[in-house]
């Protein structure tokens, strides 16, 4: 099977798990890297024996597809580039810095008749995978979700406050969960605690038909959470993403021998659900190739990196306003 020939733009934090991944999967033939940091660009591609290329053209001149994992404020640039030399991208989340850039990226991409992926890389997870299967024949009323981690100073961006940082994944993961709803009404609150920005921060929502969803993020809490918690009118839905575990939980009425010393009522039922051992990237990843290869559907392509930047910027608008 010929590999799609793809490269990676950006050798940081995720640029480096994109290289691992890409070179073990043999759907795809990863030609090399670029990176402004050179030193850095080796110390990834030498353990992989990839090329280095000290210039981005002559990447994008190689490649079929490239991962683009640089710094959000140069998304736009580095994707027009792209999309101007007639190469598929994926880009890392957030799509661009606000939703108006996202959009210029979106529609030179289509202009182009490329595909173009956002890496909201929780749309992987297997176990929001499965949430939203058993929520599809569901009646929502409410949507709950925790995204907390812990402060670690210069390991943590704080040039964006947390809405940007964290919260824009589960805004996302609501607007998937609730895709037939519009929104009608988006507010924020936060707090600045460790650093320049907003540290903590609550989004909520308000559907047309009087459904919500309330949104937590911190990067100073003492804990490290990934929850979302979905209510039904028949279930509680709780998806932890972090252990990678999901539970129904249903109320029941059931009493047991009423004639015996020892009966017992039981007022709700627990259901634990089996989650397969998925990785999200590499999930991610392969369908990008999918999309590319086989001419399948992106499945978090441009409108949804615009929708999730476009609610953030409403939420900061709302934070600051206050």
């Amino acid at each position: 099977m010929k590999g799609l020939r793809i490269g990676v733009i950006g050798t940081g934090h995720m640029g480096k798990n994109h290289v691992r991944i890409l070179s073990e999967e043999r759907c795809f033939d990863l030609i090399g890297v670029y990176d402004t940091d050179i030193r850095q660009a080796h110390e990834v591609a030498d353990k992989k024996e990839i090329k280095v290329y000290e210039d981005i053209d002559e990447l994008l001149n190689d490649a079929e597809a490239v991962v683009i994992a640089v710094p959000s404020s140069i998304h736009r640039e580095i994707a027009l580039k792209a999309a101007k030399a007639g190469v598929n991208a994926l880009v890392e989340k957030p799509l661009a810095t606000t939703s108006e850039d996202a959009l210029i990226i979106k529609e030179a991409f289509e202009k182009a008749g490329l595909k173009l992926a956002v890496g909201h890389i929780e749309r992987f997870n297997p176990v929001f995978r499965e949430l939203q299967k058993l929520t599809e024949s569901e009646q929502v009323y409410c949507i709950e979700s925790v995204r907390y981690s812990p402060y670690s100073g210069s390991g943590r961006i704080t040039d964006t406050s947390v809405v940007e940082d964290l919260m824009i994944h589960d805004v996302d993961l609501v607007c998937a969960l609730m895709k037939e709803k519009s929104i009608r009404s988006v507010s924020g609150t936060g707090e600045k605690v460790r650093s320049s920005q907003t540290d903590f921060a609550t989004g909520l929502f308000r559907f047309d038909d009087d459904t919500h969803a309330v949104i937590n993020a911190s990067r100073v809490s003492q804990n490290k959470e990934r929850r979302l918690t979905v209510h039904t009118v028949e279930k509680c839905i709780i998806a932890d993403l972090l252990e990678r575990t999901l539970s129904i939980y249903k109320s029941t009425n059931l009493t047991i021998d009423l004639t015996r010393d020892n009966s017992y009522v039981q007022d709700s039922v627990v259901q634990k659900v089996y989650i397969p051992l998925v990785e999200p990237l590499r999930a991610e990843l392969i369908s990008f190739y999918e999309a590319v290869a086989n001419g399948k559907d992106i499945l978090v392509g441009g409108e949804d990196g615009i929708n999730a930047i476009s609610i953030c910027q409403q939420i900061i608008r709302s934070i600051n306003e206050k």
